[in-house]
C-alpha cells in the first residue's frame, strides 16, 4: 500500500473515531484537551487534534480543516520541501461539529483569547497561510 493511501487511511480512522455526532467529536475533542479558534482552518479544534495525532510523521508540514474537507501539506522530510497536498473528506459527523464549532456552539473548546495560533500570512515554508475559512481551500490551494 502506497504511503499517501495510508495517511489518508489513518486520517480517515481518526476522524471517524471522534464519534458518531457532532456532541460526540466536541465531547472527544474535549477528553483529549483540544482547543481551537472557531473560523480558522489551521487552528481550529478539528484540525489541532489531527496535527497532535499526525504531528511525528516527518513528512506532514500542516493540517487545515474546510468545511467539508482537509488538507494535509506534504513535505520530503529529507530536506523539507514541498511534496503535495492530500486531501481527505471528512466524516458527516465532523462536518456538522465543524460547522457549529464556527457557529461557537461548543464554547467549552474554544480557545479563551479566540485569536488565531499565529497572526502570520505565510507558513514556516514561506507558503501562504489562509486564516478565514471563507474559501479556505482556495486560499490553501490556490485554486
Amino acid at each position: 500500500m502506497s504511503r499517501l493511501r495510508q495517511l489518508k487511511q489513518h486520517t480517515r480512522a481518526l476522524l471517524e473515531e471522534l464519534g458518531d455526532d457532532p456532541d460526540r467529536v466536541a465531547a472527544s475533542l474535549l477528553a483529549a484537551g483540544v482547543r481551537g479558534v472557531p473560523r480558522d482552518n489551521r487552528s481550529c479544534a478539528a484540525a489541532l487534534y489531527l496535527a497532535a495525532q499526525l504531528g511525528a510523521e516527518a513528512d506532514i508540514r500542516s493540517v487545515t480543516v474546510g468545511h467539508c474537507s482537509l488538507l494535509i501539506s506534504l513535505v520530503n522530510p529529507e530536506d523539507r520541501r514541498p511534496a503535495g497536498t492530500l486531501l481527505v473528506q471528512l466524516p458527516k459527523p465532523v462536518r456538522r461539529f465543524v460547522a457549529a464549532f464556527d457557529a461557537r456552539r461548543y464554547p467549552a473548546i474554544v480557545r479563551d483569547d479566540s485569536r488565531p495560533v499565529s497572526p502570520a500570512t505565510v507558513d514556516r515554508a514561506g507558503q501562504p497561510v489562509a486564516v478565514d475559512r471563507t474559501d479556505q481551500l482556495a486560499a490553501v490551494t490556490g485554486r
